[in-house]
């Protein structure tokens, strides 16, 4: 009641003196002061203070009989203090004669305990528990900057060992607090281990096996991605294998080894090409034979007399570096298709390989009313994109040349100037086949036309026969007509083995004694050639 009814007579009192100065209290607060012994000051004599205890201590010290007052509103002459700040004391002394005297202290600055740490746990248990393999983060509040135990400087960290962990806060101020101390305990768990019992990479149709090696321990297990819960399991899909278990012990999830199982499906390796050979006038086809496929064989299919309608020909090994030579037609006549079909260890095959069939380029020739040579072509099909084609010409039997190019929207052509004497002619394509790795290209060539004094008869083989067949060491030729003769030994693949060049003869003897038991082909060089068994 006295301090209510002082600060009310100070309001009056300021109303009704409104021209006294600061000049006529002596503490500047408005009032005369007629007791010369009043004095009010705070017990510290510093301008600030600066603690790393939680709390300071404030004191007055005053004579008379003051009301005291703080800045903040607290009411005392004796005060703890828990926050940072600018503190500061004022008084009254009431007396009922002199209207009473205020004076103030000087103010200070405190700073009390600026490096405050809390540390918790992301999954808010203490001791935090955890299985082997797993985490936890550890996370530290704190007013200051924070170091871990272990040496990590950041407010959050990632714990997956068992310990003991507290953080130390140190501020700017040299005032250091230390967090609670945060267990982890990680529980080791017994490996589930997973085993294949058979070969892991197998053909379409197989199966790989694999069995759970671990015996005991687990209360529930299951295989993914096949979500099985046998012991032992059969895979037939490629991918990796692993088992989920739970261990018994601890509670904890556990995965084991992984396994890739491989399922080898037949694969499509198509043909890079079908072109005519130079050394044997025959349709020779040319593809890359892969490896890792498990790739034993191929078969080589042409299609019939029926569109759509393919026969098997013949096949290929492995050894026979991806070429096969067709005997059986004859690349003048006609365009011949074919595919071929890769063949795998368990004897399967793709059956889509029959849509990556190649149609040859055939040539046809006939001579114009004045003196032109003129060419017809079909297309070529197999090669995409396919842009040009190539006209090629060789005049008595010189080396052929390119003469001119056409789109390969055009499929004739017309020498109309040719040079005199014997005429041949090819049409060719230069292209980046699937066979290509290196970024070359590779030619493709059609059957040869001539003209000129012995027309397309230049093109018939000089080979009149051959005796006796089968053979064992010598074959005996015989031929259209004399002078010397080129020839060459090859294997069905069209392969040189031998190249032989003969007399004058009509009928002239090779030996074959060095030859493995088996067919193969003796050819003229311009497109004829005649088949032989050699026992």
């Amino acid at each position: 009641m006295r301090k209510n009814l002082f600060l009310l007579l100070i309001a009056l009192m300021a109303a009704a003196m409104p021209s006294l100065t600061m000049a006529q209290s002596k503490s500047g607060l408005g009032f005369p002061c007629y007791n010369n012994d009043f004095k009010l000051e705070l017990t510290t004599t510093k301008k600030s203070i600066t603690s790393c205890n939680d709390t300071v201590q404030l004191s007055v010290s005053y004579t008379g009989n003051p009301d005291v007052y703080w800045t903040d509103g607290y009411y005392g002459t004796t005060r703890v203090v828990s926050a940072n700040g600018y503190y500061q004391a004022y008084a009254y002394d009431y007396d009922s004669t002199h209207f009473g005297c205020a004076d103030t202290t000087a103010g200070v600055f405190v700073t009390v305990n600026d490096a405050y740490i809390k540390a918790y746990t992301g999954s808010f248990t203490n001791p935090t528990k955890l299985c082997d393999g797993s985490s936890v983060n550890l996370y530290a509040y704190s007013t200051a900057p924070v170091r871990w135990n272990n040496g990590d400087s950041t407010n959050t960290i990632t714990v997956t060992k068992g310990g003991k962990y507290y953080a130390v806060a140190k501020s700017i101020n040299g005032c250091v607090d230390t967090s609670e101390v945060l267990e982890v305990i990680v529980s080791s768990v017994k490996q589930l281990q997973i085993k294949a019992t058979s070969d892991t990479v197998v053909c379409l149709g197989d199966s790989v096996a694999l069995e759970l090696k671990t015996k005991y321990g687990y209360n529930g297990f299951y295989w993914t991605p096949f979500y099985s819960k046998e012991k032992s399991i059969k895979v037939g899909n490629s991918g990796s294998v692993q088992v989920y278990g739970l261990d018994s012990a601890t509670g904890c999830s556990v995965v084991s080894n992984s396994i890739s199982v491989t399922i080898l499906t037949p694969t499509i390796e198509p043909l890079c090409m079908v072109t005519v050979d130079s050394a044997t006038g025959k349709n020779k086809l040319i593809w890359n034979v892969s490896s890792g496929k498990r790739t034993a064989m191929y078969n080589i299919y042409r299609e019939s007399n029926f569109a759509g309608e393919f026969d098997l020909i013949g096949d290929a090994d492995l050894t026979s570096a991806g070429t096969f030579l067709d005997t059986q037609v004859n690349p003048k006549q006609r365009p011949f298709t074919y595919f071929i079909e890769a063949i795998d260890s368990c004897n399967n095959r793709d059956l889509m390989s029959r849509y990556y069939a190649h149609t040859t380029l055939h040539l046809t020739a006939n001579l114009g009313v004045s003196g032109e040579n003129n060419l017809n072509w079909s297309d070529y099909i197999g090669i995409y994109p396919l842009n040009t084609y190539v006209i090629y010409r060789s005049n008595n039997s010189g080396k052929f040349t390119p003469i001119a190019s056409v789109a390969a929207t055009v499929k004739s052509y017309s020498d109309l100037n040719p040079p005199s004497g014997k005429n041949r002619y090819y049409i060719g394509i230069k292209g980046v086949t699937a066979c290509d790795t290196s970024g070359k290209s590779l030619s493709i060539n059609s059957n040869m036309v001539a003209f000129g004094i012995l027309g397309v008869e230049d093109q018939l083989s000089s080979l009149g026969g051959i005796s006796p067949n089968p053979c064992v060491d010598f074959l005996d030729v015989r031929f259209v007509q004399g002078g010397k003769q080129s020839l060459q030994i090859c294997d069905l693949q069209g392969k040189v083995l031998k190249r032989l060049e003969v007399g004058t003869a009509e009928n002239t003897r090779i030996s074959v004694a060095d030859l493995s038991a088996g067919i193969y082909l003796l050819c003229d060089g311009k497109g004829g050639a005649m088949k032989f068994v050699k026992q």
